[in-house]
């Protein structure tokens, strides 16, 4: 039996008394149960699409940037996230139903924050038109836009205007690369993306386009990249409040920039 040595005492195990050592045994099944109970409440499903690198990707360091911040900022919260991949259809759906916690990298709508609980935006992504440089084309309003083809990628909220006008002749593809190649071939006149985004699949996917496209320097729009935590999770409002303290530490302390510098 275990011996205890105490203020020059000797005790032997919960051998007190009955009495005392029921409710010291109690007592430790308790906290126990609150130890195993935390543990499970700060385990959070954090999923992403894996395709939008620099941001995110199954072959990037730390999954990505936005995927390395996200990770980051919830360990030090206090929270162990199991970080997965996924389409965003099933991302959509699966925070819609609570089968995922937390949405790495959603850009916000008014129809997703029905379901999702948005943070403040952690990074800024710049939405801008990319052309071939020979094209005499300059973006200034939507008005500019009129009677050309534009390539966007299925599913992506670039921008709520842009994505609801009628009068934007928008042509689907599955992939930003995609629409840098009808780009390149004169199928569309313009396409657009994160300018991080389409200075990376630039420079590894379509490297002779650096020479022939020019992104624009006006955006269609700046938006904010957030976590989004599903409304299902209980926590949710605990984990945002949570979260965004985290990132305003890790600005303070020097290791949000030192993840910026990382992947540039």
């Amino acid at each position: 039996m275990l011996t205890i040595h105490r203020f020059g005492k000797r005790y032997r195990g919960c051998a007190l008394s009955p009495l005392r050592q029921g409710i010291a045994c109690a007592l430790s099944l308790m906290f126990m149960f609150m130890l195993l109970h935390t543990a499970t409440a700060a385990e959070l499903k954090v999923v992403h699409s894996g395709n939008w690198p620099p941001y995110s990707g199954a072959d990037l360091p730390g999954q990505g940037l936005a995927i390395e911040l996200v990770t980051t900022a919830l360990e030090r919260a206090g929270y162990s996230a199991s970080v997965s991949i996924d389409s965003l259809e099933r991302i959509l759906e699966g925070s819609k139903t609570g089968s995922y916690d937390v949405f790495a990298t959603p850009w916000y709508t008014m129809e997703r924050d029905r379901f999702l609980h948005f943070s403040r935006p952690y990074l800024e992504s710049s939405i801008r038109f990319i052309k071939r440089k020979h094209s005499d084309f300059a973006y200034t309003t939507f008005d500019d836009l009129d009677g050309l083809r534009i390539g966007v990628v299925k599913g992506y909220a670039y921008d709520e205007d842009f994505n609801q006008s009628p009068a934007i002749d928008k042509v689907s593809a599955n992939s930003l690369t995609q629409n840098l190649r009808k780009l390149l071939a004169k199928e569309i006149d313009l396409t657009l993306d994160d300018e991080r985004v389409l200075l990376y699949e630039i420079a590894r996917s379509t490297p002779d386009a650096a020479t022939t496209l020019e992104i624009l320097e006006k955006p269609l729009v700046v938006r904010g990249v957030n976590i989004g935590v599903s409304r299902k999770n209980p926590d949710h409002a605990r984990i945002v409040a949570d979260f965004d303290k985290a990132i305003a530490a890790m600005k303070q302390d020097g290791t949000y920039e030192e993840i910026l510098e990382k992947h540039r």
